[in-house]
């Protein structure tokens, strides 16, 4: 006889050999033994539990009911709906058989939160300590931390509080030692939380009582904190603050505030002595005149000059303000004054504003000064720098050099690199070097918890609640497991979030990614149906939306492709889409369909030009006819470079870039920029009533 088994008595089969045992598991998961030789009824019964029990783990998954992440969302749904429905005996039964599935942690924080004043602090703090990533935990533990204030349980509130952002728990913090005699460093740690230019709330006032009567309580903290409520704008508590100063404290306090509301009058011939702190303020009054009047701050900051002794550091500072403003409000001698700025001051901001000064002054030749040194080592204008003083060495002449500016740049992937490349007839570098495969770090990053819950979220909502979970995790990630995220993210097809997770790794050469291919049936449907370009479409929707379809703008732009409602409303009328309601946004087709819509109405409008249309389509159509030329006309590039909003220059140099990048991804001859970029003429103007001999004013 062979030992089979163990089990309560042990099992003895004879002629185990001629045993014949046929299992299968059925839908139902029973077990089917077929009839066996030399073996009793009983003996069946024993071998089926015995091997029940043997194949049982093999099997668990098809043997635990909701098994499959399928039912286990359906079940979350129902339980959420119990939960929110006050079906608490429900929401138990069917929440006790999800602690397996990603989302429970949702279940359990719903139904904490309301009811923290019922349950037991062991129970808080076992969830706070189980979910640590949990991206509503600080949120949960700061609602526990305020109700153990309202039930004055100090030490508790004490031995659970972590640093916090909340003003007022900062301050209960301060008041729940005073209550426990815990005084270790608390004077310290008041006065580190009252030395600020803001405001505190009243929960701070009894620490701050403490604080007022001790030795730390000086003139010069106090006026510590009156410096730094001056450089928020706080007149209100500067003021407050005065009382507490002695009276040569206190007349500067005053002064300063009075410089505040009239920093025209108060920088004019000040009688203030040659002192740190009135060079303070008088620093302060002409930043703050630079802002209302350039020529007066001009006038007052050279007579200040002549008479305080202010540091180079704070001359430099002051000029730069000056500066950038007089830039800004188009002053007459802003390129003078942008010539005098200290070359160590050279900044992406600096570079900026001489640009747009040199190009609305058609000064090449200042351009060209400006910019025939080797650019600072700062990434974001590089290309631009050197792309301009190629157009600054073309402009005066000198095309040889400027052929060099352009081969220098024509071989990289980005806007200036393309304009480059079109000026010497080279072709576009994509540069496309997608991400090496790494299954073990793929696997091991989609088990984290965060991610398995983003997922969760992006397969039920597919909306705001999965990417604020998706971005959370990737908190505390380093660039490479990024990298691994973005792969994931498109791999479920949640393009944005492999877009924004790469720029978030600083991974950009996997444009497969970066640009992913969507939507393709319909923005290719409505390309044909209206005739535009699809590359311009994906550009675009890409800049708009990153592929969300279900987005709410700031502003109120919905869908894909960022319409706000009242030009969806106009434009369905239009195009005869019956029973428009605003919710149709969120719908792909239908927003992919009165998006394309929009874009024809504005190519139309602005005579078949990209880029007018394209700053129409972000800025409005009336800002795009007030940005033409009133006469002559404009390059286009130096049209887009002076795009006055930042947001709509920005926009309009993505989309024709992303433009030729897609022309590729779509397997399309890619159009170059320059064909995506007309000469801009005075609104409503046709190319057939334009005379050859028309000046472009540039």
């Amino acid at each position: 006889m062979t030992n089979l088994s163990n089990i309560n008595n042990s099992i003895y089969i004879k002629n185990i050999d001629t045993l014949l045992i046929a299992m299968s598991l059925s839908s139902k998961n029973t077990v089917l033994l077929k009839k066996m030789p030399s073996v009793s009824t009983a003996d069946v019964m024993r071998i089926f539990l015995t091997l029940i029990i043997f194949i049982l783990p093999l099997t668990i998954s098809q043997q635990i009911s909701a098994a499959t992440l399928k039912e286990q969302r359906q079940q979350y749904l129902v339980a959420k709906k119990a939960l929110e429905a006050g079906k608490i005996k429900t929401f138990t039964t069917l929440s006790e058989q999800l602690k397996t599935y990603p989302l429970y942690v949702y279940l359990r924080y719903n139904y904490l939160r309301p009811r923290l004043h019922k349950i037991d602090d062991a129970e808080i703090k076992a969830f706070i300590r189980s979910y640590p990533d949990f991206i509503s935990i600080d949120t949960f533990k700061t609602s526990w931390l305020k109700l153990l204030i309202k039930q004055r349980k100090w030490q508790t509130f004490l031995d659970n509080y972590t640093p916090q952002k909340n003003l007022k728990l900062r301050c209960q913090q301060l008041q729940a030692r005073i209550n426990t005699n815990n005084d270790t460093y608390l004077l310290e740690d008041t006065r580190t939380l009252w030395l600020t230019g803001k405001s505190l709330p009243p929960q701070c006032d009894t620490a701050f009582a403490r604080l007022y009567k001790s030795q730390l309580m000086t003139n010069e903290l106090v006026w510590e904190r009156v410096q730094l409520a001056m450089e928020s704008g706080n007149t209100g508590l500067a003021n407050y603050l005065s009382k507490r100063l002695n009276k040569d404290y206190k007349y500067w306090a005053r002064q300063w505030v009075a410089m505040h509301h009239n920093p025209s009058v108060g920088t004019k011939n000040p009688q203030f002595p040659d002192t740190a702190v009135a060079r303070e303020i008088l620093l302060y009054g002409i930043k703050r005149l630079a802002r209302q009047n350039i020529t007066r701050s001009l006038s007052n900051w050279q007579t200040l000059q002549d008479d305080y002794n202010f540091t180079p550091v704070e001359i430099d500072n002051v000029n730069l303000v000056i500066t950038v403003r007089a830039a800004k409000n188009k002053y007459s001698k802003a390129a003078e004054l942008l010539d005098k700025l200290n070359p160590m001051l050279d900044s992406d901001e600096i570079f900026h504003w001489r640009l747009r000064t040199a190009l609305k002054n058609n000064d090449w030749q200042r351009l060209y000064r400006w910019t025939k040194d080797e650019p600072p080592e700062i990434a974001s204008i590089k290309y631009r720098w050197i792309y301009w003083r190629g157009r600054a060495l073309e402009k005066i002449g000198d095309i040889e050099k400027a052929n060099e500016s352009y081969a220098s740049i024509a071989g990289e992937r980005d806007y200036y690199g393309f304009l480059a490349a079109d000026r010497i007839g080279a072709e576009y570098k994509m540069n496309h070097h997608p991400l090496p495969a790494d299954p073990e770090a793929k696997n091991k990053i989609s088990h984290m918890p965060g991610i398995r819950r983003a997922r969760e979220l992006f397969v039920l909502y597919g909306d705001y609640r999965a990417r604020r979970e998706w971005q959370h995790t990737l908190i505390s990630m380093t660039n490479y497991q990024k990298q691994i995220a973005a792969q994931i993210a498109s791999e479920w097809g949640w393009y944005d979030r492999a877009i924004f997770t790469m720029g978030a790794a600083h991974a950009y050469d996997d444009l497969e990614l970066r640009f992913p291919i969507t939507y393709l049936d319909e923005i290719q449907k409505y390309a044909n149906k209206r005739n535009l370009d699809a590359g311009w479409i994906f550009a675009l929707m890409r800049s708009e939306s990153a592929f969300m379809e279900k987005v709410k703008s700031p502003a109120g732009a919905l869908g894909l492709m960022q319409i706000m409602p009242a030009t969806g409303r106009l434009t369905a009328r239009k195009i005869g889409m019956k029973k428009f309601r605003t919710n149709d946004l969120l719908i792909a087709k239908k927003n992919i369909a009165l998006g394309t819509a929009y874009m024809k109405e504005m190519q139309d409008r602005f005579n078949g030009s990209y880029i007018l249309a394209t700053a129409a389509y972000n800025a409005g159509p009336g800002r795009s006819i007030k940005w033409s030329p009133k006469k002559g006309c404009k390059e286009p590039d130096i049209w887009v470079e002076q795009i006055p909003f930042n947001e709509t220059r920005g926009y309009v140099k993505r989309v024709i870039f992303y433009a030729s990048i897609y022309d590729w991804r779509l397997g399309h001859e890619v159009i170059p920029l320059k064909q995506r970029m007309n000469t801009i003429y005075p609104y409503k103007s046709k190319a057939s009533q334009i005379p050859s001999t028309i000046v472009c004013f540039n």
